[in-house]
């Protein structure tokens, strides 16, 4: 019988390490003792600017029980991002990839009935060959989820089998309706032995069962007529429970979660879940929060899974990385459709990463096979942000070939950069594809989302079409009576998604769209909107504590439940006599009230815009009624407007616009025939002059990850995403020595200017 022990507790953690080879007899009276989950980047990795990347220790005794079982594995469910396991001095194994499952074998190694000292290294440095090269978000270092001792019989399930439970389900209607479950069996031990599967219903009643041979373990089970998973609609569930019993009448055993489902996307109607057109509307996530990094617990797992299901979303991609097993479990559960993905965020030519990429897409696969929720598996996500190559395509085509061969039940996606052209391979390597749009934020304006999807589809009629991400940041301290792109108010935020969710929602040939992101999460590199390494683009705070105006507006959409919101709560000091009352609902009429006195009514839909709301001196409450539903807010009327609600930009020249009132032309400041701003990051960096240069006026800049893989973009729109950290009067300066320097070839990139 399977026993599984916790290893959570009694560790010893050292950002030092004593020693890197054997014998590893670390001084724990020098170590900090923690327990697990643990990530040695809790603060630093979201406080901006540099974090601790590199090589830390983790040490404990380790206690086998006497006669708990033939074989002893090691379990680690997360450990970022390459991991060394030592038992006392043996090397158990190392694993490079810091997302997914992985055991070691140590039963010829442990003591039972004795002690033994487990030493782990955990790395978590910038590796050419690891997947992610680099990303908008921190790489927090750590065993930052659990670790068990597994105790099994001399015939068990295949441990060792890429992170699984050595049982690999996959569930498929047929055409008649009936259900079929292929079961591919992985044994270790098994000769002789007896396998038998039992498929249970949700209230565990037992409807079929096979029984095999160990030699032979696989097999096909059928039941006529099962019941469906239908997502939120009614996510029902089976489980699989098997069973290896050996010669000696041990037996191990497992049980996995299934159900079954059918999905496809048409590329003029969109998505479609069991024959019904379920239009994909979700929202991204990354796992981290506020003051534990990505160490996160099942009930803070619980926790954003709730806030997922208040918001109503049906679909969610996680992003960048494979996350917990336990949070697909609850997906499966309420019914939530999952995009699952590898972080491959750049794709040089590199084989050795490439071979990485493949590792942990079989890893991602295979753990994840028998979950319902997952509909998608995501091979790539803006790659071509260094520019596009030959390599790239024949790349992303083995990831292609990999994940079908592993999974032809699936289909697989990818998320391209807005630069990306229709035409480009890329658009037909995955089945679908998706795209990051940033438009109204980073370029361009708020409308352009229809032109640009109207465009694609044109062009490309046959493929389906989804927006991976879009989004602008909001720190919820800012506000605006009249806001605008770069103010980081939460009121620009609500405007922008009540512009653009409509726009995708009206095309039906967008198989899903997904709000970039649904929590504000840790990004070392950032440094923008008054908040330091931090992505604030969340509907969400970082510390799940407070929902943001914009997060209403998409409950409004989704949610049946009813309820009413009225925004800008959070600007509760007015200095003007009257004021915008905006409120949020899935109702379809509400009654404004001010002072306790009725001001108006309106019928709409999910936004209501109540004008000249008048304030008098002092405390001023408004309510709104919304059938059953009430919200109240209150709102000071003071003398004068509080600067606290300001973001103030620190350095505000970036916009160019602001450089030309010198009465110098953009053909003085950026001559085509010199080297300037607006030249790519991968063209000055291969000008020995120029790299120099911007060494000595940005030094900020020498360790950035932008550069290494943002080479096509102008080092002007670097700037301008940075802004926060640079002076205006060194950027010019140095714009200017940058002039100085002759191109061989005329000729530069055309920036978009993002701050114009």
């Amino acid at each position: 019988m399977r026993t599984i022990l916790s290893l959570n507790n009694d560790w010893f953690f050292s950002t030092s390490p004593t020693s890197f080879a054997p014998p590893f007899a670390q001084d724990t009276h020098q170590m900090k003792p923690v327990c697990l989950p643990h990530t040695w980047n809790a603060e630093d990795g979201q406080g901006g600017g540099t974090y601790l990347r590199g090589c830390c220790v983790y040490s404990r005794v380790l206690c086998v029980p006497q006669g708990a079982g033939a074989c002893v594995y090691l379990e680690f469910q997360g450990a970022n991002s390459v991991c060394r396991a030592y038992l006392n001095d043996h090397f158990l194994g190392e694993h490079r990839g810091g997302y997914s499952t992985f055991r070691f074998d140590i039963t010829d190694i442990c003591t039972p009935g004795g002690e033994d000292q487990l030493t782990v290294f955990v790395d978590n440095s910038e590796f050419t060959d690891v997947n992610p090269l680099s990303g908008d978000f921190s790489i927090f270092g750590g065993l930052y989820r659990d670790v068990n001792l597994i105790c099994v019989p001399q015939a068990h399930f295949d441990l060792l089998y890429y992170g699984t439970q050595g049982v690999l389900l996959s569930p498929q209607l047929e055409e008649n309706g009936d259900a079929r479950l292929s079961i591919e069996t992985h044994l270790v031990g098994g000769s002789g032995s007896s396998v038998r599967y039992e498929i249970l219903s949700s209230d565990g009643q037992i409807v079929a069962s096979a029984e095999t041979r160990g030699d032979s373990p696989d097999t096909v089970i059928t039941i006529k007529d099962p019941a469906l998973w239908d997502g939120l609609k009614g996510p029902m569930m089976y489980s699989c429970v098997a069973r290896v019993t050996g010669l000696d009448g041990s037996y191990d055993e497992v049980s996995l979660p299934f159900g079954w489902r059918r999905f496809e996307i048409d590329p003029e109607k969109g998505f479609f879940l069991n024959g019904n057109s379920v239009p994909l509307r979700g929202v991204a996530r990354h796992q981290d929060r506020q003051d534990c990094g990505n160490a996160t617990t099942r009930q803070q797992l619980d926790e954003d899974m709730a806030i997922l299901r208040e918001l109503g979303a049906n679909a969610v991609r996680l992003s960048h990385y494979q996350h917990p097993q336990y949070f697909y479990d609850l997906c499966d559960r309420e019914g939530i459709v999952v995009w699952a993905e590898i972080p491959m965020l750049a794709m040089p030519d590199n084989e050795s990463l490439l071979e990485n990429a493949c590792a942990q897409l079989t890893e991602l696969i295979l753990q994840n096979l028998h979950h319902p929720s997952v509909c998608f598996w995501g091979l790539q996500n803006e790659i071509a942000i260094a520019g596009e190559c030959f390599a790239m395509y024949h790349n992303v085509e083995k990831l292609q070939s990999l994940a079908k061969k592993l999974d032809p039940t699936r289909l697989t996606t990818s998320s391209n950069l807005n630069s990306v052209k229709n035409n480009s391979p890329l658009n037909y390597i995955t089945d679908v594809v998706a795209y990051n749009i940033y438009f109204g934020w980073y370029y361009g304006k708020m409308e352009e989302y229809a032109d640009f999807l109207d465009k694609f589809h044109q062009d490309n009629p046959r493929v389906p079409i989804g927006v991976s991400e879009y989004g602008v940041d909001a720190n919820p301290s800012f506000h605006a009576d009249n806001p605008h792109v770069k103010d980081y108010s939460e009121e620009f935020q609500a405007i922008f998604h009540e512009t653009v969710y409509p726009i995708l929602n009206s095309r039906p040939f967008v198989w899903g769209t997904f709000v970039w992101n649904l929590f504000d999460f840790g990004s070392a590199l950032r440094n923008e909107g008054g908040t330091k390494g931090r992505n604030c683009k969340g509907l969400v705070s970082y510390d799940r504590s407070l929902r943001k105006d914009a997060f209403y507006y998409y409950k409004a959409q989704w949610v049946k439940e009813p309820f009413v919101h009225i925004n800008s709560r959070r600007y509760a000091q007015r200095a003007a006599d009257s004021m915008t009352v905006r409120i949020y609902t899935n109702q379809p009429h509400v009654k404004l009230e001010v002072n306790g006195e009725f001001f108006a009514e309106q019928d709409s839909r999910t936004v209501f815009v109540f004008e000249n709301v008048p304030l008098r001196s002092g405390e001023n409450t408004v309510t709104a009624y919304a059938g059953d539903c009430t919200d109240t807010v209150t709102w000071t009327r003071v003398d004068a407007p509080n600067p606290d609600y300001t973001y103030i930009d620190p350095n505000p020249g970036f916009n160019v616009k602001n450089w030309f009132t010198s009465g110098s032309g953009e053909g003085n400041l950026f001559p085509e025939d010199r080297f300037s701003l607006m030249d790519s990051i991968g063209d000055l960096m291969s000008e020995p002059q120029a790299a120099e240069l911007i060494e000595t006026y940005l030094p900020q800049l020498k360790n950035n990850t932008l550069l290494k893989v943002a080479k096509m973009f102008s080092l002007f729109e670097i700037l301008n995403h940075m802004s926060s950290s640079f002076d205006e009067d060194t950027v010019q300066e140095l714009n200017k020595k940058l002039t100085e320097l002759h191109k061989e070839k005329p000729g530069r990139r055309e920036s978009s200017l993002l701050s114009i």
